[in-house]
């Protein structure tokens, strides 16, 4: 849009500096008495330029088909009016030629310019006879003007000056707006390029937070009951087989996790989510599997309405995340969850009574980072408030 608005002005700009210097070596060939200051060229040529005139006010690049053929065929028109007055406006002709390359289709421009073409030469073939009648009729007074020299050098000046002035316009702002063209043309590329880099890297944060959600606590999981494994090898051999049964259900977690997350990254789903998540049935399992490895009391109090997938997969895995951050540092014997409607905002709360965390300190993990992450795409609030011996809090508040 902004190329074609550039452009229209440009084709504006030229076509009245055209028709100034045509108008203006006209007026002056009226003086000398010649063919065209008869009545009917006279008349056909400021018909010309009054109708070019309005026209350079519009260009319907956006308008529908049949109405820009009948503004060119308008345009066209009114150029002919001056040709078949003996009084050939080429340049104008080729800047409405020019206009025809935004307006139509590259085979109706092509059709176009050999039927105007065609139209022109016998135009200017059939004003020759009328043309060469008048300068018969007068001339004697042909002849007598070959005797004034200082005129004919005046005339020669005006007509050389006034045909340059238009051709160079012309060429030049034809130029400028091929060279603006051209520069925005580059700067569109340049941008497609910068949001082809953003997107790599949205897509790049998204799949790391997806496999830190996913396969990290997992993993972490994992780690923790081999580290178990290895410590009660030697004391304890029954609790050792109960660690490694577990480290063997986690494992095969694990893998279940990667097949998901390559199954729906090839599907174009979501990273770590089965299309058919029931929420209230993804957190009950949840809660089962951290349960089966820490002492930790949950009480639930979910009232939440049908959520889409995307917003309730966003809401599940910032829990998950605050879950297992609780299974990890908070040392909490009580776990509070509850989620509810308020007006049009969705409200997750999630409370311990475990050691508490400084809010404010440096963290070098990246849980709570995916957690504001989430809540940025949500559209929602997060806010976290934690204190030593008492425990921590979170609260997510969604619009809906």
């Amino acid at each position: 849009m902004r190329n074609y608005s550039t452009f229209g002005n440009t084709v504006r700009y030229v076509e009245w500096t055209l028709i100034i210097v045509y108008l203006t070596i006209f007026l002056f060939e009226l003086r000398k008495g010649t063919y065209i200051s008869r009545l009917w060229p006279s008349a056909a040529i400021f018909t010309c330029f009054g109708m070019t005139a309005i026209l350079s006010f519009f260009f319907p690049i956006n308008r529908p088909m049949w109405l820009r053929r009948l503004y060119i065929f308008v345009d066209i028109t009114a150029v002919m009016l001056s040709q078949a007055a003996s009084k050939g406006l080429d340049i104008l002709l080729y800047l409405i030629l020019a206009k025809t390359c935004y307006l139509f289709k590259r085979q109706e421009v092509i059709l176009t310019t050999i039927f105007t073409g065609c139209v022109w030469i016998a135009l200017r073939v059939w004003s020759i006879p009328p043309m060469l009648e008048f300068e018969r009729m007068n001339i004697e007074v042909r002849i007598q003007r070959l005797f004034n020299t200082q005129a004919i050098v005046i005339d020669a000046l005006i007509n050389e000056a006034g045909s340059y002035l238009a051709a160079s316009t012309f060429v030049i702002l034809f130029c400028f707006a091929i060279v603006a063209e051209q520069k925005s043309r580059l700067q569109a590329q340049k941008l497609a390029q910068e949001v082809e880099v953003l997107a790599t890297r949205l897509e790049r944060v998204q799949i790391a937070r997806e496999i830190h959600d996913s396969l990290g606590h997992i993993l972490t999981s994992l780690d923790v009951q081999l580290e178990l494994a290895q410590r009660l090898y030697q004391r304890d051999p029954d609790k050792v087989i109960k660690s490694l049964n577990i480290a063997k259900d986690l494992s095969s977690q694990c893998l279940n996790e990667v097949r998901l997350s390559v199954k729906t990254m090839r599907d174009g789903g979501k990273l770590g989510c089965d299309r058919n998540l029931q929420f209230n049935d993804a957190l009950q399992q949840l809660i089962a599997q951290i349960q089966q490895h820490e002492t930790i009391t949950f009480h639930l109090n979910l009232k939440l309405p049908q959520l889409p997938l995307s917003t309730s997969h966003q809401i599940y895995c910032i829990i998950k995340e605050g879950l297992n951050n609780i299974q990890k540092h908070a040392s909490a014997k009580n776990v509070n969850l509850r989620g509810y409607q308020q007006r049009e905002n969705i409200i997750i709360e999630l409370e311990d009574d475990g050691i508490g965390f400084d809010v404010n300190s440096p963290h070098t993990g990246f849980g709570l980072q995916g957690m504001r992450e989430r809540t940025q795409i949500l559209g929602g609030e997060l806010d976290i408030q934690s204190f030593a011996n008492i425990g921590t809090k979170i609260k997510l508040k969604v619009p809906f």
